[in-house]
């Protein structure tokens, strides 16, 4: 048996795609040359690999998807025995691909800034994606690492680090009343007109369920999957939204609106890097993980937030909180 790895990005990027016009697509043959291969390695294996219906794709046979697991296995591993090779000498090099929630995207251009700043050779490629996906990306090697809720997304196998703690705010115009307070409680927001993520969304549910605990079901006047379709409407000085603090980074303008802490109760929930459990790591990945431990993203997010919030918390003495040892602390891996 003579088994090249061709064909197992043949089988995997139809494992991706569940096509096979669109899986030969991404490999840049004939769909008549990916499914001549995938039959070479049936018979290389002496087994079917593909469940077919009408010549078409219906999934992976019980031994297929053994077959499929080795491809994947097998492909991460050469891939991090080329990095490795190419990292032997003084420059790090290669590629990390990055899933990351939603609401997280915003931030993740402080994490990857800082580290093409320190590894210039090594790519990045950032998919956004729901926490499914992303696990699933994580599990079948499509991805290196995983941006999501700690908290919310827990998953054996997945190894967790943190890096921040989410924190909800009041997006409203600045002419109205409600923005010139110091703080706004849940039961009030939910009674506004409110620009909502979708609730396939984990931090729309997140939201829901905090409303649910006061009692209240929010008015939402528009929904949308798009963090930035949610910015771009919160920016004119007209809408009411409920926005994490990630979403400072795009709101950019303030002077038509005003960002206001939601209180009673106090909610944070945490963000961090959810990597495969493996020793040792590729080293690409292990320099990101480094890079993002030693960035205070606490500190980092509150440079984007309106002036005035900087002026409360430094008269509250929380501006120091951000840089306190006990927050860096958590910056490690979050759980053993």
């Amino acid at each position: 048996m003579a088994l090249n790895l061709k064909q197992l990005r043949y089988l995997v990027a139809l494992a991706r795609h569940r096509h096979f016009g669109k899986a030969a697509a991404e490999c840049g043959i004939t769909q008549s040359a990916l499914s001549q291969a995938i039959r070479q390695l049936e018979s290389d294996f002496n087994a079917l690999i593909i469940d077919r219906h009408n010549h078409g794709f219906e999934g992976f046979t019980p031994q297929g998807a053994m077959v499929l697991d080795f491809a994947r296995r097998t492909l991460d591993h050469h891939e991090h025995l080329v990095q490795d090779i190419g990292s032997a000498g003084d420059e790090l090099n290669g590629h990390v691909r990055l899933g990351v929630i939603p609401v997280a995207m915003p931030a993740i251009s402080i994490i990857t800034t800082a580290f093409n700043r320190l590894y210039p050779d090594v790519s990045v490629s950032v998919t956004s994606l729901n926490f499914t996906d992303l696990k699933s990306g994580l599990e079948n090697f499509d991805l290196d690492i995983g941006i999501n809720y700690l908290d919310h997304g827990a998953s054996a196998g997945l190894r967790p680090y943190f890096l921040y703690d989410e924190s909800y705010f009041l997006i409203a115009p600045a002419d109205s009343s409600i923005a010139q307070r110091k703080s706004v409680s849940w039961t009030e927001a939910g009674r506004l007109p409110l620009c909502m993520l979708t609730p396939d969304m984990q931090n729309r549910r997140i939201l829901d369920r905090v409303f649910a605990s006061v009692g209240v079901t929010p008015r939402t006047v528009l929904e949308t999957n798009c963090a930035l379709a949610l910015c771009s409407h919160v920016r004119p000085g007209h809408w009411f939204a409920v926005v994490p603090n990630t979403f400072f980074m795009m709101v950019g303008d303030w002077s038509q609106t005003r960002a206001v802490p939601l209180i009673e109760p106090s909610i944070t929930n945490t963000i961090g890097l959810m990597v495969l459990e493996r020793d040792p790591q590729p080293p690409a990945v292990s320099a990101f993980i480094e890079v993002a431990e030693d960035i205070r993203m606490a500190r980092e997010l509150m440079r984007y937030a309106p002036a005035h919030l900087k002026c409360e918390q430094a008269d509250h003495g929380a501006g120091a909180t951000a840089d306190t040892p006990i927050m860096h602390s958590r910056l490690t891996r979050a759980a053993s």
